[in-house]
């Protein structure tokens, strides 16, 4: 026992600052980031229409009233135009309702910088989680040096993923990763449970990341599942006492509409090129054939989800599993009937171990192609198609969608070498000096 205690003490001691220095590091770049933004910019246009959803809930308003929302803009004196609905469940609105006892400009502040330590703790996670799937400890000699390079690579990421977009609008976006990627390090470390209940989180804040969670019915986890479950039931109850209960009926009424390819008041038409989703798309090719989008959209999902399960195999090993994290994380972001170029910030994880794998293996080729292709995703094209005179064709204005499908591809591609190098790893024969050894042991038995 003595030993066993001395053993983790070592662990913790060696370990914890070097997480706590990525912690730190990572925080310090994504306050670099919103620094100018809380100090020019009061009230962000996105955050403006949470912190009115929060007013709204501790009045005991309908939050999905955007005519409410708007009003209490009004009233409170709020910059931007026009206020933009309220599209989350119930639980994010009613718990942060205590929000609304702050003034707009120190909420801004406060808010500002839970999405900035969102960024350093979903790094920390990310970084543990790349940490257990390359079976290496953190501070543990490579050829390159893990943590300088591991560092660079989160440096980059909240460039390359545009956080200071996602801070700028004051989005959900950060505190929404950070539970992804406590869920991500929590499963490849077995812990299903406490893995079901972070997921959870994410998933009450925003419904999408509940398709994370279908490799984990392949693999037949149920205590993930159970978990994942538990978390949820306890989002509803827990909101209840901020007064959610009719919200909660609200929000599942108004959910088909809600869906791919529908109009919501207040809100971009769906085929507005802002809106790069998969259902954005086919709203620019079909018109207002509000079926025939619905229809396009949910096979296009189905078939992007089902080839990166169908790849990625019934137990895959924890690197397969963020070789597969890649893809899906693409599928989860174009799968959403409104995607913008700030919801690109959810692959950071993915990115990060594919750069570090790309990196450690000097695989130059595919570190060049994830890194043009990352830029190019946050890069906000709609601006660009308004600098043309003429009309666009339909196909030419979806081409951030066009980047995350290549970088789906390439994360496929990524995904299948992996698959193949550890089936080949595991027909190889094994090396003379650990056949020397299993025979020692053998004969030791004996």
């Amino acid at each position: 026992m003595t030993s066993l205690a001395a053993a983790v003490k070592e662990r913790f001691s060696v370990e914890l600052p070097r997480y706590a220095a990525i912690l730190a590091f990572s925080t310090g770049a994504a306050w670099l980031c919103v620094l100018d933004i809380v100090l020019k910019q009061p009230v962000a246009i996105d955050f403006k229409s949470f912190y009115a959803a929060a007013v709204a809930a501790s009045r005991g308003l309908d939050v999905y009233d955007v005519k409410v929302l708007e009003s209490i803009a009004t009233e409170m004196q709020l910059p931007h135009a026009p206020t933009f609905p309220y599209l989350y469940p119930p639980f994010f609105a009613h718990t942060f309702s205590w929000l609304a006892r702050l003034s707009p400009d120190v909420a801004q502040q406060v808010w500002s910088s839970v999405a900035v330590v969102s960024y350093g703790l979903a790094a920390t996670f990310a970084v543990a989680a790349v940490r257990r799937a390359t079976q290496a400890p953190l501070g543990a000699a490579r050829r390159i040096g893990v943590p300088t390079v591991l560092i660079a690579l989160i440096a980059f990421l909240a460039w390359a993923l545009n956080l200071r977009h996602s801070l700028a609008m004051g989005q959900v976006n950060p505190l929404v990763l950070v539970f992804i990627c406590a869920a991500l390090a929590l499963s490849l470390a077995r812990k299903d449970t406490p893995a079901g209940l972070a997921l959870a989180v994410a998933a009450g804040i925003k419904v999408t990341p509940l398709l994370l969670a279908i490799p984990w019915v392949i693999e037949r986890r149920f205590r993930a599942l159970a978990g994942l479950a538990a978390g949820l039931a306890a989002l509803v109850l827990i909101s209840l006492p901020f007064g959610a209960a009719p919200a909660w009926l609200e929000f599942l009424e108004r959910l088909p509409r809600m869906s791919h390819g529908a109009k919501i008041p207040g809100l971009f038409d769906p085929a507005a090129v802002p809106n790069f989703s998969v259902a954005g798309f086919y709203a620019r090719l079909f018109g207002q054939d509000t079926a025939a989008i619905k229809t396009a959209s949910v096979i296009t999902i189905l078939l992007l989800l089902g080839g990166a399960l169908a790849l990625g195999g019934r137990s895959p090993s924890p690197p397969r599993s963020l070789r597969l994290l890649l893809p899906l994380l693409v599928t989860m972001v174009v799968a959403s009937p409104f995607t913008y170029v700030h919801h690109v910030l959810y692959l950071f994880p993915a990115a990060l171990y594919a750069l570090d794998r790309a990196a450690e293996q000097d695989r130059r080729l595919e570190m060049g192609a994830l890194v043009v292709l990352l830029s190019l995703a946050t890069i906000d094209f709609p601006y660009v198609y308004e600098r043309f005179k003429g009309a666009l064709p339909p196909l030419a204005m979806s081409v951030n969608l066009y980047v995350l499908l290549a970088i789906y591809a390439l994360g496929m591609l990524l995904l299948w070498r992996e698959r193949r190098e550890t089936r080949a790893a595991r027909e190889s024969p094994a090396p003379e000096s650990d056949r020397e050894m299993t025979s020692g042991l053998a004969a030791a038995r004996r």
